[in-house]
């Protein structure tokens, strides 16, 4: 057994025993669990087409994603997409362009790549301020923690927790309630947009004729990250490519069913 296999273990022990973080999970799982299967079955026929089609559209990867690289749409002229190799590649190209850009400060969305690859230790080691905008993601980064969920990323806080926190790492008053503590933090954010040279997203999917990107959100702050920046980064995984922006019409409503709230869909020239 590794190391660190060792060490998840016992720390994993300790955790399952304790009954106030039990309590918090199970409250906050449940929220979760009540809202998705309400929307899930109108979508599974949906759902099962659109995985039929994606291991089709899977299968010529490599045209794709060279299509993908190479398009340049008429409404734009600027940009390019590059392809990592593993995670020192990509780290490598980020930073690069970081450099180029003369880059201090970055806003960043929720991206499960970045978290992967490490990337906001990266930038703090070379200087580069990365502020999560995800509310749950600036929950976890203000904690000093990664995320707890995938979908929810400080699912294991209460909103005494966040209150706690916000009053210890901001500055606010003691016990604020969530309405308070969003505004609090939408307050920070926004300062940080403005000042902010580049911009980093995931994205749903990558759109091999366009030469795009569609991504989908639940709060604004994707969209801000990508318009307010000059520079807008994007990182995202070979698995999101798809053939044409057609096949969004397909895709699209399962996304629109993961992301629980409004879609908004934007196409990034590239």
């Amino acid at each position: 057994m590794t190391e660190s296999a060792a060490n998840f273990i016992a720390r994993s022990t300790v955790k399952a025993e304790d009954m106030d973080h039990r309590r918090k999970i199970n409250f906050n799982i449940g929220k979760y669990n009540a809202v998705v299967p309400q929307g899930k079955q109108q979508f599974e026929e949906l759902n099962l087409a659109g995985s039929g089609q994606r291991i089709l559209s899977g299968r010529p990867l490599k045209p794709l994603t060279n299509s993908w690289r190479s398009s340049k749409p008429s409404y734009a002229k600027r940009g390019q997409g590059d392809l990592g190799r593993d995670a020192e590649a990509a780290l490598a190209e980020i930073l690069t362009i970081c450099k180029e850009k003369s880059c201090r400060t970055i806003v960043k969305s929720k991206s499960m790549v970045t978290e992967e690859i490490k990337l906001n230790d990266f930038l703090e080691e070379h200087g580069i301020e990365s502020v999560e905008t995800d509310l749950g993601e600036y929950i976890q980064q203000l904690d000093g923690e990664p995320p707890y969920h995938i979908v929810t990323p400080a699912m294991h806080k209460s909103k005494e927790d966040v209150a706690k926190l916000f009053y210890e790492k901001l500055g606010t008053k003691p016990g604020l309630s969530p309405e308070q503590l969003t505004l609090v933090a939408r307050e920070k954010l926004r300062k940080k947009y403005v000042q902010a040279e580049i911009g980093i997203t995931g994205a749903n999917f990558i759109i091999s004729d366009t030469g795009g990107i569609a991504l989908t959100e639940n709060e604004g702050n994707a969209r801000l990250s990508c318009a307010f920046p000059k520079t807008h980064i994007v990182i995202v995984g070979l698995e999101k490519v798809i053939p044409s922006l057609t096949d969004l019409g397909l895709f699209w409503p399962c996304w629109l069913l993961m992301a629980r709230g409004s879609g908004l869909l934007f196409i990034i020239p590239w």
